[in-house]
Formats: C-alpha cells, structure tokens, sequence
C-alpha cells in the first residue's frame, strides 16, 4: 500500500545558528489532518454501518459480536498484529520492531504522514475485514466461539495476507491493490462462505433484507468506504478526491446493473437489493480505487454487480444466511474487480496506462495470481482457526 498511494514529503525547517543545521522533514499537517478525519470516519462503516446492514431483525446480537470482536482485534492488531504485517522482516512476516505500536518513526517512509497515523489507517482496514466476517456469520455463530474466533482469525488470516499484498511477496510480483479490493473485501467475503457452509442449517429460514435498519445500514457502508478509500490515499490529495468519486459512481453504476437485472428476472426490484449492489459496486473498485479513470470505475461497478448477481445465484440454495450475501457483495465482486482493473488502466479506457516494465498482461497477471494465493490461503486458514476454536467453545449457536 506505502508503494501506490504516497507522496514525497517537502516540509523542512533549518536551524537558525549554524551552518551545518541540516534540513529536517517533517510530517505535513494537512495531510495528517485528512487521514485522520477520513480514518476515523470510516468507522461508521463498522459500527453502526455492519451492525444494521447484516443484523436484520436482530441487530443487538451482531452488534454484540461486533463490539466485542472489534475490541478484540484491536488489542491484538495494536499489540503484535500491526508489527507482523507491516514491521521489519521478510516479505512473508515482520517482526516484533513494532510491536504495541512501539518505535513508530515520526515520517512514514515515502509519505507526508507520520507512521502513528498510518498505523490508524492500518487499524481501521482489519477491523473493516474482521467486521465484515463477524456480522455475517452472527446470526448463527455463538458469540462466545466468534470473539475469540476474530481474534485468531485476525493473526493467522488476515495479517499475512495484509503483509503479502501491500508490502510483501506479492506486492513484489507487481499486485496492486489500492484500498483492500484484496486484503479487506475478498478476504473477508471468502471466509463468510466458509464459516456459512460451517454453520449450515438447511432448515434455517433467512430473514429479508429490505428492513429499514438493513438499508440505513447500506447507506452507512457507502459514506464510510468512501472515506476509506479517501484515507487510502494517505493525504489530502489529487488521488483522495479521484478514489472517492470513483467509489461513488461504481457504487452508483451497481445499483442500476443490478435494479436491471432485479427488474428482468423478477419484475420488480427492491432496496435491499439496490443497497447490496451499492455495497458491490463499492468491493469491485476497491482494489483500484484512483489508479482508474471515471468511465472505468463505472465499469468496475457494473461487473461488480454482475458478479455479484452471479455468486448469489450460486450460493443462495444452501441457506447460508448473511453468509451468502458476505461472499457475493464482498468476496465476488472484489474478485472480478481486483483481477479485471488493470483492463481499465489502458489509455483507451482514459487509464494511465503502464510502465515499460509492467505491461497489461504482466498487472493481469500479478492481480491474478494474488487473488488465487488469497483465496486458497484464506479457505483453507479459515476453516484451521474455525475447527481448532470449536475445540474449546462451541462453534454453533443452538438458535442458528
């Protein structure tokens, strides 16, 4: 992430005495001060955002779950979580240079901000994916097995995916993920359909999702991911203000795909279905945030419903509940975004096109082979950290 979305910092101040005072560089405020905001407003997207969009007729038990998960991953994501993903060390794992956010350098390498607030960012970005998987699976998780659950799953999950594809091995192969099409949305949508056929009931009854608190709840998801993506541009920038538009009309261009296609297959649509396909729209942009131009975000949101109208024909006859949506409105649409974008990095496109070294087919590829290792280490990691959890505090609720 510090490779594609930084700036050179400028601020310098001199000494007043001596010839030899050196010139100091300093973080700049403004852009601290927009990273800051934007971080922080991005929270809405947790809570209360999750907690009603994925609560459905019962939202003080995901609410519970999330309140309880977040503290959680907090702690640990402060304590070694933020040290191992983004500290010294290989391009698997960092150290422990970091860890209780210790050592932190006052200019974060290659930007105009320092490493504290970088690390709120950082914060912010696991518990959008923690939150993600909790809410959805809340409804039939027990809360005792799925606070605990979110913890591990932040160190053994998410923390070497984070590591991996933003400064890591697969950053080195090229992948771009601009604000966490990857890390944070197909992540989380991944381990959603896995804990979902973990915690499968056939008899169980999905509740709709055209509740008042379901929409309002989409609605705080849009302005919180767009401050997300605003943030990702770590200040207060050209990029900042690209990301975000791009986030709103891919979310915008969703929501008429999908009203389309609602309004084909069943004569009518609704607005829980136009809220998923807002929250879609959003996922499918994610990894390409302001390295596309406007028509190619619009783009981006289209198949972005087209992939989530897709996964949700798939996946929905197994009961799954808020699993089910998780995976389709996160995890698919952040897949077909994340291994399609580059298409709409061409010029043709009003893309910046690409560097002598790294061509079209060489992006396709890096996003491809991210989204594979991603998805493979995700599945698999999941279902460890899920069984060897249940061991100790049992995984399914007796009302799920």
């Amino acid at each position: 992430m510090r490779m594609f979305r930084s700036m050179i910092a400028s601020a310098a101040l001199l000494a007043a005495t001596s010839a030899r005072a050196q010139p100091v560089v300093v973080a700049d405020s403004g852009d601290t001060a927009w990273v800051l905001a934007a971080a922080v407003l991005s929270l809405i997207a947790i809570l209360p955002g999750l907690a009603m969009f994925y609560g459905r007729g019962n939202i003080a038990r995901t609410g519970f779950a999330l309140f309880g998960s977040v503290a959680v991953t907090s702690l640990l994501f402060a304590a070694i979580g933020y040290s191992l993903a983004f500290g010294a060390g290989s391009s698997l794992l960092g150290g422990s240079s970091n860890a209780m956010l210790a050592n932190l350098s006052d200019l974060l390498d290659g930007s105009t901000i320092s490493e504290a607030v970088y690390a709120l960012f950082e914060t912010v970005a696991a518990l959008l994916a923690v939150g993600i998987l909790c809410a959805s699976v809340a409804e039939r998780a027990r809360p005792g097995w799925l606070v605990p659950f979110s913890g591990v799953w932040l160190l053994i999950v998410y923390v070497p995916v984070a590591r991996g594809v933003w400064p890591g091995w697969l950053g080195e192969l090229g992948t771009l993920d601009y604000a966490g099409g990857i890390v944070i949305q197909l992540t989380a949508g991944i381990a959603a359909l896995v804990i979902g056929f973990l915690l499968r009931s056939p008899t169980a009854i999905d509740e709709p999702q055209d509740s008042p608190l379901a929409v309002a709840g989409g609605a705080l998801l849009w302005v919180g991911f767009l401050a997300f993506f605003g943030a990702a541009a770590l200040g207060g920038s050209a990029d900042a203000a690209t990301a975000i538009i791009n986030g709103h009309l891919a979310a915008s261009a969703a929501i008429v795909v999908g009203m389309a296609i609602e309004r084909w297959r069943m004569g009518r649509t609704s607005v829980g279905v136009l809220a998923n396909n807002a929250v879609a729209g959003l996922a499918a942009v994610a990894a390409a945030g302001a390295l596309v131009s406007t028509s190619g975000a619009i783009a981006l949101g289209a198949l972005g419903a087209l992939a989530a109208w897709m996964a949700a024909s798939v996946v929905q006859r197994a009961r799954l509940g808020s699993a089910a949506s998780a995976f389709a409105i996160h995890g698919a649409a952040a897949m077909a975004g994340a291994i399609l974008f580059p298409l709409f990095m061409l010029p043709a496109f009003g893309g910046s096109g690409f560097s002598d070294v790294n061509g079209l087919m060489t992006q396709l590829a890096a996003q491809g082979v991210a989204v594979l290792a991603v998805t493979l280490w995700t599945a698999v990691a999941t279902v460890i950290v899920a069984l060897m959890i249940s061991v100790v505090v049992p995984m399914r609720d007796v009302r799920g």
